[in-house]
């Protein structure tokens, strides 16, 4: 267990086999403070084959310090959150920080899917701010996020929703910007509070990653009309582009399967 000096602390002991030659091998020491205030832990108690040691911290090499000062601070709510995707071992790029969770999802260009994100106050001590924000890492696009706030122990579902900006018009007719899968990149952070440590100014975050690819489809590049015979009425014409690598099939109500393949444009 952990030696520690100052406010009241609970060490937990850690009970391990260590193999014959085994090098070093890492151990996780912990421990609960019972009361705020500054702890300092001092070093770490062995027990082997009924030997008792104290390890200090000041007498190992390398450190630069006499043992390690920790600040606790009063109980704020714990939150857990999951979503109705998977998740993904998938690492947004560039590093983007401490990532709670990610989830990734394939989508064809055009098609929507909605994520519903479910948080959970898991603490002790009610959940009184919460406030989310979201960020791109690696797109053009803006995402905006709409949700309200939830206490301990009920539940709330956030909702976010992605807004696309509009192509631009004299980009559209490009066929090589629909030719490649692109992917987008967000996290949208949570940053809440609750309880004593509210009070005095503290908050916790909680971070999750999404990464989406988004396929090449189809794509009206032209839309046009044509007077018809009757002044209410007119003729819609649609050039139909195909920027997947596979022929496909395009339905419309009371007309013919127009058939496309891949990199083709009908009209």
């Amino acid at each position: 267990g952990l030696l520690t000096a100052g406010v009241e602390f609970e060490s937990l002991p850690a009970a391990f086999s260590l193999p014959a030659e085994s090098g070093l091998y890492p151990v996780t020491l912990v421990g609960v403070p019972q009361t705020t205030g500054q702890i300092t832990i001092n070093g770490y108690h062995t027990s082997v084959f009924g030997v008792f040691s104290d390890c200090l911290l000041d007498n190992l090499p390398g450190l630069k310090t006499n043992g390690c000062a920790v600040e606790v601070i009063p109980a704020l709510p714990r939150l857990q959150i999951s979503t109705s995707l998977p998740r993904s071992a998938h690492t947004l790029q560039p590093s983007s920080g401490d990532i709670s969770t990610s989830v990734s999802v394939q989508l064809y260009n055009g098609e929507t899917q909605q994520l519903i994100i479910k948080l959970e106050n898991i603490g002790t001590e009610p959940l009184e701010k919460l406030e989310v924000t979201a960020k791109t890492v690696n797109s053009k696009d803006g995402i905006s996020i709409s949700g309200l706030p939830l206490s301990s122990p009920f539940r709330q579902i956030v909702k976010p929703r992605v807004d696309s900006k509009p192509i631009n018009p004299t980009e559209s007719g490009k066929v090589g910007d629909f030719s490649h899968v692109k992917t987008l990149e967000a996290i949208l952070n949570f940053k809440y509070s609750g309880g004593p440590g509210h009070a005095d100014g503290y908050y916790r975050n909680l971070s999750l990653g999404l990464h989406v690819e988004v396929e090449p489809s189809v794509f009206f590049t032209h839309v046009s009309t044509l007077p018809a015979t009757s002044t209410r009425q007119c003729h819609l014409l649609l050039d139909v582009f195909n920027s997947t690598e596979h022929e496909l099939t395009v339905s419309a109500k009371n007309n013919e399967d127009l058939v496309l393949h891949a990199g083709e444009c009908q009209r």
